[in-house]
């Protein structure tokens, strides 16, 4: 069995034909405030990707966990924390999949997408809240 040496390589093997939702920790203060550094967060790679949509995306042979911006024709990977830079996707990129959950130590999980009952259709919440037992 072969050693894995990056969590890409990782998340590639392990993943990558998965359409099921999965978790990954974030590592990192970029996705601060709404995401503290170790939080887990679920994905979703059947999730279609979409404007200030929080998304996994493979780029420039790396991984990024940010927030997705489009800009007119020009499309970003935005960290919520100011200190660091953004990302323009300038050529192919990948999604991997859409936040859905995150889960903090003893705090309620919150969730980023839920049923609009009048539209049939998911709704997203940039900041997250609980989801309702109906949903």
């Amino acid at each position: 069995m072969s050693d894995i040496i990056s969590p890409q390589e990782m998340l590639q093997s392990n993943c990558s034909t998965n359409s099921e939702p999965f978790a990954l920790q974030n590592l990192g203060g970029y996705m601060e405030p709404e995401f503290s550094e170790n939080c887990i967060v679920i994905i979703d790679p059947g999730m279609q990707i979409h404007n200030r949509a929080y998304a996994v995306v493979r780029y420039d042979n790396d991984m990024y966990f940010r927030q997705y911006l489009e800009r007119g024709n020009k499309k970003f990977l935005v960290p919520l924390n100011t200190q660091h830079d953004e990302i323009e996707l300038a050529g192919e990129f990948e999604v991997v999949g859409c936040v859905v959950q995150q889960k903090q130590r003893k705090q309620k999980p919150l969730h980023y997408y839920h049923l609009n009952r009048v539209t049939g259709e998911m709704d997203f919440t940039i900041s997250g809240k609980t989801k309702n037992k109906e949903e």
